[in-house]
């Protein structure tokens, strides 16, 4: 009897796979669109608001006041009876002030802005029926809390004369060589020019201040109606339901801009 063993019961010449993994699919992996550029939002312009008025209180501070004409359409997560009551409240999210470029003879001069922007908080409180008989209606009281948004951008118009915005600035610098020339030239003359071989600056920085912002007042008159109110079936021929609001809401605020530094005004009239 033999005891030698063959080179391929020892050394298989293929990899052994086991049966299930001959029997399981390979996965493929979805391919990923590659987008080639940075998709942005889109953008509209912003609604311009003439201010109601500016005024001087101090030396560093400016007050604003403004009336910012707003419209939504709210749609309730039930159907609504009744609106008993609807508390506001308005919140700022934004009060950016861009000053004017200095003026430039020949170029012309734009006016200083502030932009403001925010939304106002609403809790609605709603009737919601449950049943209802000829002449009675039954039901619970909801409650349901929106933000609606709102923009603006306030021309504050020519009358101040507010600190300028000062610019950084760049400015290169070289020092002048004297060095001897190849041959060619005279012995006597010489290479006067600047040193290719520097790069010198001299960088500027200026960081202007921007005045900060306070709400001082605020009030909002809205008119609501509802859009696509039916009648209550089996209920009061006078009662209906809605899911649908259509709002006008009429913002006044008041802001108070205080600067870091004194500012004038050219005239009190604005």
């Amino acid at each position: 009897m033999s005891n030698v063993i063959s080179c391929s019961q020892c050394c298989p010449t293929t990899t052994f796979v086991p049966n299930w993994v001959q029997t399981t699919p390979t996965p493929v992996c979805p391919v990923q669109p590659v987008t080639p550029n940075p998709v942005f939002p889109s953008t509209a312009s912003l609604t311009n608001c003439t201010p109601l008025q500016v005024i001087q209180p101090t030396p560093t501070t400016v007050l604003v006041t403004v009336s910012i004409p707003t419209e939504a359409i709210i749609t309730l997560p039930t159907k609504a009876l009744e609106i008993k009551n609807i508390k506001k409240r308005l919140k700022i999210t934004q009060s950016r002030f861009f000053n004017s470029p200095p003026a430039v003879a020949g170029v012309p001069t734009d006016t200083p802005k502030l932009f403001l922007a925010g939304f106002v908080r609403k809790d609605i409180q709603f009737s919601k029926a449950t049943s209802q008989t000829s002449t009675t209606v039954t039901g619970t009281i909801n409650d349901f809390v929106v933000d609606v948004p709102w923009s603006c951008v306030v021309d504050l118009g020519t009358a101040l004369v507010l600190p300028p915005t000062r610019f950084g600035a760049q400015q290169e610098y070289e020092f002048g060589i004297n060095t001897a020339l190849p041959a060619g030239f005279a012995t006597k003359d010489r290479l006067i020019s600047g040193d290719l071989s520097e790069f010198n600056l001299i960088s500027s920085e200026f960081l202007n201040g921007l005045p900060k912002v306070s709400l001082v007042f605020s009030q909002i008159n809205e008119m609501d109606d509802a859009l696509d109110r039916v009648a209550l079936t089996g209920g009061p021929f006078e009662e209906g339901q809605f899911t649908k609001i259509q709002e006008k809401m009429i913002i006044l605020v008041q802001v108070l801009l205080t600067f870091p530094t004194v500012i004038t005004t050219t005239t009190s009239d604005c």
